[in-house]
């Protein structure tokens, strides 16, 4: 309720909620809207809430470096990307994630990814 221009916006937030793509730090691909992405800024209300954010830029990131791992097909697209690391975020607030191999991490990813898709309660 604080956007300055919510009641006049242009069609392109209309049709993209740009925050997705600044959530995982990641460009959405059109300079109109990689612009508003990098103006916005994260605050948090809790410890919790920061490494959450850490997470969800973590899994976009290991998507992006790491598509070879999976034995499935993941999103290529950033808007996509930017979806799947809000799914799968969890993922990187295990503690044993650093130890797992990028094999290992893109499975629990996919159940991630599927566990969300059910609607099943983290």
């Amino acid at each position: 309720g604080r956007c300055t221009i919510y009641h006049v916006r242009p069609q392109t937030c209309l049709d993209y909620d740009c925050r997705i793509f600044a959530a995982a730090a990641i460009d959405a691909g059109k300079p109109i809207i990689d612009k508003r992405v990098r103006e916005w800024r994260f605050s948090y209300p809790s410890e919790t809430d920061r490494l959450e954010h850490e997470a969800v830029r973590a899994t976009a990131s290991f998507l992006r470096e790491h598509r070879d791992s999976f034995n499935v097909r993941i999103p290529a697209s950033p808007m996509g990307i930017a979806v799947f690391a809000i799914k799968a975020y969890r993922v990187f607030l295990d503690p044993n994630a650093s130890a797992m191999s990028p094999k290992e991490i893109a499975l629990a990813m996919i159940e991630a990814v599927r566990t969300f898709d059910r609607g099943v309660p983290a």
